[in-house]
């Protein structure tokens, strides 16, 4: 059993470590998922494994996948410590949120943007301002109650769905799910809403450059499913792809992936 005095400076050691990759990072605020991606895209062999002498590093090695299971723990270390804002990393926020910009869109068309990770609404609250798009975002499955409260949205005209989730066992269905929600929910003279998702897409992951990562365990009808809808893409069902490797991999962030999928929607719609 290693002494107290040991322990906090092996967490001041990762908490450094921690804190040095998010300043090399060089993005105001980051959520922990993009900063494990960014550190796993870098190939520098500096990931400290501390030993049990006080302040000891038995080895530097490049970052690992299976090193981000302990990212949480050195990240609050690092906010703990004061090695990086108390607000710089983003986190999940419990229940379901709703964004309405200042000024809607003007065109005849309603348009949002949903996902299903609350973490990284801060990263497009400028873009859905500037965009005039809802923002909504809810904890996996959204509920009876926001679908409710979408339909009463949309009673002013035409309203486009853009969903967005991981490419995961987990959450690959998200887009589906909404569109059950919104079927099941009582409402007279239902709206015309169209959902579409536009990302995170096999051919996207592939397109992008996406590293797949160890997945999260699901029940084994979901995990055959989803095995079914990567084959064709020869890309492994156990492992999945986050929305927020985007602002690691590509050149404009999630925001300007969000952007430029916007578009190419937009573009086919009309």
């Amino acid at each position: 059993m290693t002494e107290p005095f040991v322990d906090s400076e092996v967490d001041r050691t990762k908490a450094k470590w921690v804190a040095d990759t998010f300043k090399e990072f060089g993005k105001p605020r980051a959520t922990a998922r993009s900063l494990f991606y960014f550190a796993l895209s870098r190939t520098e062999p500096d990931y400290p494994i501390c030993g049990g002498f006080v302040g000891e590093i038995r080895i530097l090695r490049p970052y690992h996948e299976c090193d981000g299971l302990k990212l949480p723990k050195w990240l609050n270390k690092t906010k703990t410590l004061g090695y990086v804002p108390a607000d710089a990393i983003l986190e999940e926020v419990p229940g379901e949120n709703i964004f309405i910009p200042a000024v809607e869109n003007k065109s005849t068309t309603r348009m949002e943007i949903w996902l299903n990770k609350t973490s990284l609404d801060p990263l497009l609250y400028l873009l859905c301002e500037r965009l005039g798009m809802t923002l909504v975002s809810v904890n996996h499955r959204p509920s009876k109650e926001i679908a409710e409260a979408l339909l009463q949205r949309a009673k002013v005209k035409t309203t486009f769905i853009f969903c967005l989730s991981d490419l995961s066992a987990e959450d690959f269905l998200f887009c589906e799910d909404l569109a059950k929600s919104v079927s099941l929910a009582s409402f007279r003279d239902k709206p015309d809403i169209q959902i579409i998702n536009i990302g995170l897409t096999p051919q996207q992951v592939i397109a992008q450059g996406i590293p797949m990562v160890p997945g999260k365990k699901t029940e084994k009808w979901l995990r055959e499913r989803f095995k079914k809808y990567l084959k064709p893409f020869h890309l492994d069902h156990k492992r999945m792809a986050e929305l927020d490797a985007l602002e690691v991999y590509h050149p404009n962030g999630l925001s300007g992936f969000i952007e430029k999928a916007l578009s190419d929607t937009i573009m086919e719609i009309e």
